[in-house]
């Protein structure tokens, strides 16, 4: 069962404020409870108090926002992690890009022996620090806006510094005319990502394709081998089969 603190955050979440009396109503418990917690979270940095009530942090908006992506198509992300897993052998390099799937590629990855990743993405070093068999670089640059990952000149003069054997790269949308993100400078990153790499593998789950978002940063030449799920329409296969030669369906069923 989730702790208390948890479902206070997630509440705050949904409804971005709430009073004191609120909280205690909802959660059963008196309100001299409700702001010890509240006291205990705002010390960690999780919400703001207010007068009667309180609101997530600007940490716990975005944290919240990531663990949102993160949980949806859950499953999905995971079954295309572990093919992508299958690629990864001993000894070898690579770089993983900023998203919640690449994320999933780095938690599958997490045993292998002798790895060196390099990655501009916050919550993949997280996830990967301490790891003895693992020798992780976290590429220098600013912290983006809102997202646990970093831009910027620096992240794309650092990658263009390394040459790694695989990079895995997410998308916010793929369609015919290639791959694309929401935002430029990470569109300029994983660019500089791909370039340093021997082969660049796309992880992205099925709901990516016919969704064009704001910049595209690949053309399909560049792709070496797509990694998606089982869902993907039988129409997107069609042309996706002829861009790229390399494909695998994730099957998390």
């Amino acid at each position: 069962m989730k702790s208390r603190h948890v479902r206070v955050l997630e509440a705050l979440a949904a409804t971005r404020e709430a009073t004191v009396q609120e909280l205690a109503t909802r959660f059963g418990v008196s309100v001299m409870t409700i702001r010890r917690d509240l006291a205990e979270l705002e010390a960690q940095g999780e919400l703001t108090r207010t007068h009667g009530g309180a609101m997530l942090s600007r940490a716990g908006i975005i944290e919240f926002s990531f663990k949102e992506q993160a949980e949806r198509n859950a499953a999905e992300k995971q079954a295309i992690a572990r093919e992508a897993a299958r690629l990864v052998r001993s000894g070898m390099t690579l770089t993983l890009d900023t998203g919640t799937t690449t994320l999933e590629v780095a938690r599958a990855i997490a045993g292998i022996p002798d790895l060196t990743v390099l990655t501009s993405s916050l919550a993949i070093a997280s996830a990967l620090y301490g790891r003895p068999n693992i020798a992780l670089i976290l590429a220098g640059g600013a912290v983006r806006t809102g997202n646990p990952d970093l831009s910027g000149w620096l992240t794309e003069e650092n990658m263009k510094r390394f040459r790694v054997d695989l990079a895995c790269i997410g998308a916010d949308g793929a369609d015919r005319d290639g791959v694309f993100t929401t935002d430029a400078g990470v569109a300029r990153v994983s660019r500089a990502m791909m370039a340093s790499a021997g082969e660049t593998v796309l992880v992205a789950d099925h709901t990516k394709f016919e969704k064009p978002a704001f910049v595209r940063f690949a053309s399909w030449s560049d792709i070496g081998r797509v990694i998606t799920g089982a869902a993907v329409s039988t129409g997107t296969r069609a042309w996706l089969e002829d861009a790229v030669k390399e494909i695998t369906y994730a099957d998390h069923a």
